[in-house]
């Protein structure tokens, strides 16, 4: 029978139009069953992290359980190492594909991201998260951190997808209510060009209807072209 974790990370369309965020398919068909595969890793773990964040361990049986978990390290120290993002787009696809599934916020293959998801309906720009217990800072909410670093995401990878692929410059979070944990939470974003280089975005996160937080950025696009050519397939 397979696995199914205690939870798991919907990575699926959700009955809403995706869109990726660096112009790239949710998955790329000439490394799906690597990234597959990543994903696979990817939700394990982090199912493993929520368990250790709640499970009431045995001190007795602690010691087995580090043990269990050190050789499962171990193991997968045992292959090649790719450090970064650069590293995974020179060995498996392209830039946008690496920051679509390495980013430690959104991406689809970090074990860390709690599974950011956007897409465009007209000019507006969608996405839609759920936290588990790893990301408490409040008693049973969101720590404010991961809120600001989801916002600034968002609003990244709405002005990447707009086509003005820029750096965050400024970013203003206005924390309007404490945000709840195990259930969907609502991103929408708009945005206004300012000039050639910049690009302002507002963004607001909710649930239910109501505001938890909102934040405006300005974006600005760096002269490096890793970031302002690589929309496409440029190599590293």
């Amino acid at each position: 029978m397979a696995r199914k974790p205690a939870h798991i990370r919907d990575l699926k369309l959700m009955e809403k139009r995706y869109t990726s965020p660096f112009v790239t398919e949710d998955i790329d068909e000439n490394h799906r069953l690597y990234w597959k595969a990543r994903r696979q890793v990817a939700d394990a773990v982090n199912a493993l992290i929520e368990a250790a964040t709640t499970s009431d361990v045995d001190p007795l049986a602690a010691d087995t359980i580090a043990q269990s978990i050190d050789a499962i390290t171990e193991q997968l120290k045992g292959y090649r190492n790719l450090s970064g993002v650069v590293a995974h787009a020179k060995a498996y696809g392209s830039y946008p594909v690496a920051n679509h599934e390495m980013l430690c916020v959104g991406g689809a293959s970090h074990p860390m991201s709690p599974g950011l998801r956007h897409w465009f309906d007209g000019e507006k720009v969608y996405g839609s998260v759920t936290f588990n217990w790893s990301y408490e800072g409040p008693p049973n909410h969101v720590h404010g951190g991961w809120v600001a670093a989801i916002l600034d995401h968002f609003m990244g990878m709405a002005q990447v997808r707009a086509g003005n692929a820029g750096m965050t410059g400024g970013l203003d979070i206005r924390y309007r209510r404490p945000t709840p944990l195990n259930c969907e939470l609502d991103l929408i974003a708009n945005l206004t060009p300012l000039s050639e280089r910049k690009m302002q975005v507002e963004a607001e996160l909710s649930h239910k209807g109501q505001v938890t937080a909102s934040a405006s950025a300005v974006f600005v696009k760096p002269r490096n072209p890793i970031f302002t050519e690589s929309i496409g397939t440029v190599p590293i």
